[in-house]
């Protein structure tokens, strides 16, 4: 079932919760509106979109089942896909639809957008926009998206410090399970803050009936700045995962090597006390040694002796 919101703005520049059906979109001077309209529920949606004069190609572009980033613009509707993160673990790539129209502003996704969320209850509340039309609307959306995708970067951040304490102390032998979501995770943040820097960027370019920067393009720029500050922490952020990957395969090989240098010496010292063992385990009746009444005992010693010393020669080697 579709869920729809409609809001105008008030003298104050504050949104006022209103019926959608009680907005007389044919007057030219209504007061700026925003609709927000959870679930694409393909009838429902083409219907609303169709009854505020959406064009028809920003409602095919909105409705298409495989949607990817774009910024267009359809005769007076300017029609925006958004990449968003809509939580830190999500799999899946999610978007935010944005259509600008005259005196009106449509959102659309597939589910509850915290951002929008947070917009309502902030601006319904007192606080106020920084113009009184849709542009400033718009930039609302967009810059507390790009906050909620900056909390997700500090998130991996703090997940990247704690690999890395690990790594300090050496306590978690399964590490490299851990650094490949992470790999996963920068790489999907890094893919959005990309397709927004760009949307962002073409929105400073743009002037139309539909949007203009008039009055509010230092906070346009600012959201560009955001973006461009987060895709350099993103990068930060891989090479730091990059490194902590490659210093525990180097911990990794470290130990591997300890235990064959291990192996190499206790084999090492036995080979001699092998060929000793081997030799007088020869079923000679001759054998001089053999009627030596300390035999024994001194063939032991000479072996102890041997082993000594070739635990004192890799010891001053620096094998062990």
């Amino acid at each position: 079932m579709i869920k729809k919101q409609a809001f105008q703005l008030s003298s104050q520049r504050c949104l006022r919760r209103c019926n959608l059906d009680e907005i007389d979109f044919s007057e030219k001077e209504h007061s700026p509106c925003w609709i927000n309209i959870e679930n694409r529920d393909q009838d429902s949606l083409t219907e609303i979109l169709e009854s505020v004069g959406v064009h028809p190609l920003a409602v095919e572009a909105c409705l298409d089942p495989t949607p990817a980033s774009l910024l267009a613009v359809y005769g007076k509707s300017l029609f925006i896909a958004l990449p968003i993160k809509a939580a830190w673990d999500a799999e899946e790539r999610q978007y935010l639809w944005i259509i600008c129209l005259p005196q009106i502003i449509i959102t659309i996704s597939e589910v509850a957008v915290p951002a929008l969320v947070q917009i309502i209850e902030r601006y319904s509340e007192g606080m106020r926009f920084h113009a009184g039309n849709t542009s400033a609307i718009l930039y609302q959306i967009l810059d507390h998206v790009i906050d909620e995708d900056m909390a997700f970067t500090l998130k991996t951040r703090d997940q990247i410090d704690w690999l890395e304490e690990l790594l300090i102390e050496d306590s978690d032998e399964a590490l490299l399970e851990k650094v490949l979501p992470l790999k996963r995770q920068l790489t999907r943040l890094a893919a959005v803050f990309e397709d927004q820097l760009y949307c962002v960027s073409s929105l400073q370019t743009i002037e139309s009936e539909s949007f203009s920067t008039i009055n509010l393009q230092e906070y346009f720029r600012d959201a560009f700045l955001h973006l461009e500050h987060s895709s350099r922490v993103i990068g930060r952020q891989s090479a730091h995962l990059a490194a902590i990957e490659q210093q525990y395969q180097i911990n990794l090989q470290s130990k591997t090597n300890n235990q064959l240098r291990l192996l190499t010496i206790i084999s090492t010292i036995f080979l001699p006390l092998g060929l000793i063992t081997g030799i007088y385990g020869m079923n000679f009746h001759y054998m001089p040694e053999l009627s030596y009444h300390y035999a024994y005992y001194t063939v032991l010693l000479f072996m102890l002796a041997i082993a000594c010393l070739s635990l004192w020669l890799f010891y001053r080697r620096g094998w062990f």
